[in-house]
C-alpha cells in the first residue's frame, strides 16, 4: 500500500505543538464556560449579561488573534463601517436608542462601533499587509503614536486599582471602541486620497442640519421630537428626561440650543470644530457655488453657537478665524515667495491677534460673548472651588482614582445636587494621576508639531485639510480646561489621525505642487 501526503488546506498556515497537544483541553474549557454562563444566567436573570458578555468578547478575541494569515481582510467593510458610523455620530442622538434589561443601550453608534471594531482586528490579526500599512503611515508620527499606545497600557492599569473598577472597566471598553479603536481606522482610511475631503464635507453638512435642527428647536423652545419619541426608542432613566427637556440660562431666562447633542455646551463646541472646515473651502475651493455655499453657511453657525449662550463655543468660533489666518499667510508666503500677501499676513498677525483681544475687553457684545457677564459668574466660581478641592485630593493619591471616577472622587454638586466636574484637566488628573496625564497631553502636543512641520511641506489643496484638523485640536486643548463634557471626543481622535495620516501623505507623496 502506498501512502499519498494529503495536500494541504491551509499553505503557510501550521498549529503548533502546543495546539495539537492542548485541542481537546481547549475544546472543553469553552464547553464548559458556555455551561458557566448557562447556569449564571439561569441563576442571576439579565444582571449577568454584562459580566458573561465581556467573558465571550475575551474568548471572541482570542479566536481572532489564531486566525490563519489571509491576503483579502475585510478593510473594504471597516471603511464603510468607519463612514456609517461618523454619520451616525454627527446627527443621531445618542439617546435614541433600543433599551434591552440588563443590556447596554444599543444606539446607533454602537450599531456601527462594534462591528467596526471586529474589522479591525480581525484585519489587524490575519493581514501582515494591513499591520505593515498601518505602521508605515505612523511612522511620521511615531511619538504622537506611542504616548496613544503607552496611555492605553496606562488607562487599562488604571481599572485594576480604581475604586470602582466595574465602572472603570465599562468606560475602558467605551474608549476603545470610540476613541482608540477610531483613531487607527481613521490613520488608515484618511491615507486614502479623497477621504478626509469626504470627512471635511460631512463635518459642514452636519453642521447645517444639526444647525437647522436648533432654528427648530429655537421657534419651539424645546427639542423637536422630545413629545413624539417612538416606545421603541424612549429610555426610562431620568437623566434622558433632563437631557429632553429645556435648558434655560436661570439667572436670565434664555433658553439655550441643545440640538441632537446632550447639552449646550456640546452643541457648541461641535460647531467651533466645524468652523475652521468650512472656512477651509471658503478660502481654497475653487468653485465659486462651494464658496459662497460656505459663506452662507457661517451665518447660521454663528447664530447658533449663539443660541447656546455658550462662551467657549464663540472663543471657539473665534479662535479657528484667527489660527486659519495665520496659518494661510504662512503657507502663502512659504508656497509662493513672490506673493506679498503672505508676508504681510505673517508679520501683521501678532498686530491682528492683540487687536481681537483688546477688543474682547472693551467692545461690550464681544466682552460678553468671550468672557461672559455676571449671568456666568457662578459658573467660573464653580470651576475655582473644583479646583480648590481637586488638587488636595489629587496630591493624596498621585497616581489617580481611576478611569472615570474623577467627578466621584471629587464630589462637587451643582445647585440641583448633581455631581458635576467642569474641567477636562482636572478630571483626567484624578482619573489616572500626575504622569499618565503627562503622556496624555503629549499625544495632541507632539500631534500638533508634528502637524505645523509637515504643514509647510504641503504642495496639494488636499494636504492642506491638515490646518482645520490642526485648529480643532488646538481649540480641544484650550477649551478643554473649562469643558469636561467627552461628547465630541469621537472627532478630536479622528482629527488626530487625520493629522497622522496627512503628515505621511505628504511626506510621501510628490514634489509638485498645485496650490
Amino acid at each position: 500500500m502506498i501512502f499519498r501526503p494529503l495536500p494541504e488546506v491551509l499553505q503557510g498556515y501550521s498549529r503548533g505543538a502546543f495546539w495539537q497537544r492542548s485541542v481537546v483541553l481547549f475544546g472543553l474549557l469553552y464547553v464548559l464556560v458556555l455551561i458557566a454562563a448557562g447556569v449564571s444566567f439561569a441563576v442571576y436573570g439579565t444582571n449577568i449579561l454584562m459580566p458573561v458578555s465581556g467573558l465571550l468578547a475575551v474568548i471572541a478575541m482570542l479566536i481572532v488573534w489564531v486566525l490563519p494569515e489571509s491576503n483579502n481582510p475585510p478593510l473594504r467593510w471597516m471603511r464603510r463601517l468607519f463612514f456609517g458610523f461618523l454619520v451616525a455620530f454627527l446627527f443621531w442622538p445618542d439617546y435614541l436608542a433600543f433599551d434591552f434589561p440588563g443590556l447596554p443601550w444599543i444606539t446607533a453608534m454602537r450599531l456601527f462601533a462594534v462591528p467596526l471594531a471586529a474589522t479591525f482586528f480581525i484585519s489587524l490579526s490575519v493581514s501582515k499587509t494591513f499591520r505593515a500599512e498601518l505602521k508605515a503611515i505612523l511612522q511620521p508620527t511615531y511619538l504622537t503614536n506611542r504616548f496613544l499606545l503607552i496611555f492605553i497600557a496606562a488607562a487599562a492599569l488604571s481599572v485594576l486599582y480604581s475604586r470602582s473598577p466595574g465602572d472603570s472597566a465599562n468606560k475602558f471598553v467605551v474608549a476603545i471602541m470610540y476613541w482608540f479603536v477610531v483613531f487607527y481606522v481613521s490613520v488608515w482610511v484618511f491615507s486614502k486620497p479623497g477621504t478626509i475631503r469626504t470627512f471635511a464635507y460631512l463635518m459642514w453638512i452636519f453642521a447645517v442640519l444639526t444647525s437647522l435642527v436648533g432654528l427648530q428647536e429655537w421657534r419651539l423652545q424645546a427639542i423637536p421630537w422630545a413629545g413624539s419619541i417612538p416606545s421603541f426608542l424612549t429610555i426610562e432613566d431620568p437623566v434622558i428626561a433632563t437631557i429632553l427637556s429645556a435648558t434655560v440660562r436661570s439667572t436670565l431666562g434664555i433658553y439655550r440650543l441643545k440640538s441632537k447633542f446632550f447639552t449646550p455646551l456640546s452643541f457648541a463646541e461641535f460647531l467651533a470644530f466645524t468652523t475652521p472646515f468650512i472656512i477651509y473651502f471658503i478660502v481654497f475651493s475653487r468653485n465659486y457655488v462651494t464658496k459662497f455655499a460656505g459663506l452662507a453657511t457661517l451665518p447660521l453657525v454663528f447664530l447658533s453657537i449663539l443660541r447656546t449662550d455658550s462662551r467657549l463655543g464663540a472663543t471657539g468660533f473665534f479662535l479657528s478665524f484667527l489660527f486659519f489666518l495665520v496659518a494661510w499667510g504662512v503657507v502663502r508666503w512659504m508656497q509662493r515667495k513672490e506673493s506679498i500677501f503672505g508676508p504681510a499676513i505673517t508679520l501683521s498677525y501678532p498686530i491682528v491677534a492683540v487687536g481681537f483681544l483688546v477688543s474682547t475687553f472693551f467692545v461690550g457684545r464681544l466682552r460678553n460673548m468671550v468672557w461672559g457677564t455676571g449671568a456666568q459668574s457662578f459658573s467660573t466660581m464653580a470651576r475655582e472651588a473644583q479646583w480648590d478641592g481637586g488638587i488636595p485630593k489629587l496630591l493624596a493619591q498621585p497616581w489617580g482614582y481611576g478611569m472615570g471616577q474623577g467627578g466621584q472622587v471629587l464630589n462637587y454638586r451643582n445647585p440641583a445636587g448633581a455631581l458635576t466636574i467642569d474641567s477636562h484637566y482636572l478630571a483626567a488628573l484624578l482619573d489616572f494621576g500626575i504622569v499618565t496625564f503627562i503622556i496624555y497631553a503629549m499625544i495632541f502636543v507632539t500631534c500638533l508639531l508634528y502637524g505645523a512641520y509637515y504643514l509647510f511641506k504641503a504642495n496639494t489643496t488636499e494636504h492642506l485639510l491638515i490646518i482645520p484638523c490642526l485648529i480643532l485640536v488646538s481649540i480641544f486643548v484650550i477649551e478643554k480646561y473649562v469643558f469636561a463634557q467627552q461628547e465630541n471626543h469621537t472627532l478630536v481622535y479622528m482629527s488626530v489621525a487625520a493629522i497622522c495620516a496627512m503628515c505621511w501623505r505628504i511626506k510621501n507623496e510628490g514634489k509638485g505642487s498645485t496650490l
